[in-house]
């Protein structure tokens, strides 16, 4: 009997699909990786926040989605661009325009903010020492040894529980963890399947309570999803 192969984790898969999407890339025409391209922004900007955002939410409209569209345009022309205190603001001003929203300005209300995710009740720490913890996180993000998924899914969560603006923070952590991931040579994670809808939120409270593991598995299946659907759109579009 032949020795029974070891079982591919989901790290593995990711970065097996990655060398697949840099092989497909690499053979593009402008105009084949340009339609890709939008495929991906469609899915985020548009998709994305129609699935998680609950159906009283204001803001989830053309003005705000063509913001996020706008924010993705800026992450994926500044890739290489090191992720700073005042850069993550000016991404949130992005998403900001045209609301009344202060998309520069830190939450200023809130000594012990709280908030409710998946019907539990937490608090986001006090409104004066936002821009400390905020330094941290990003000294953190920036100096760590750990992997870039770690790296990733760390800053998206700690944004969240942060609540540093007064709106929008989720969608500045998504865009975040995606600069992150592009910055190392991944494709940006797409929450734009109807299982999102609870499932996003279900994983962000299971970290909140201890389980990290549930957080990660979640975030990482989430973004292998993407990968292949990337594939799966160019093969239908009978780009590969």
């Amino acid at each position: 009997m032949s020795p029974k192969k070891p079982k591919t984790t989901t790290k593995q898969q990711i970065a097996q699909k990655r060398k697949e999407l840099d092989m497909s890339f690499a053979d593009f025409s402008s105009v084949k990786r340009t339609n890709n391209l939008n495929w991906l922004r469609r899915q985020i900007a548009y998709e994305e926040p129609q699935i998680l955002c609950p159906v009283s939410k204001k803001y989830l409209d053309d003005t705000s989605m063509s913001n996020i569209a706008i924010a993705y345009d800026y992450i994926m022309d500044n890739a290489s661009q090191p992720i700073t205190l005042d850069s993550i603001r000016d991404l949130h001003q992005m998403l900001c325009k045209n609301t009344n929203i202060d998309g520069y300005r830190f939450r200023t209300t809130g000594c012990k903010l709280q908030m409710t995710i998946n019907g539990e009740q937490y608090h986001a720490p006090d409104c004066h020492f936002i821009e400390y913890e905020l330094c941290q996180i990003v000294y953190r993000l920036n100096n760590s040894k750990r992997d870039v998924f770690t790296r990733a899914y760390d800053i998206h969560y700690e944004l969240i529980m942060l609540q540093p603006f007064d709106d929008f923070n989720k969608r500045t952590a998504r865009l975040v963890m995606n600069w992150v991931l592009l910055q190392n040579g991944y494709r940006p994670i797409a929450f734009n399947k109807r299982s999102d809808k609870e499932a996003y939120i279900r994983a962000i409270s299971e970290r909140a309570n201890g389980d990290k593991r549930a957080y990660t598995e979640y975030m990482s299946k989430c973004q292998l999803r993407t990968q292949k659907d990337i594939l799966k759109h160019l093969r239908d579009s009978k780009i590969l």
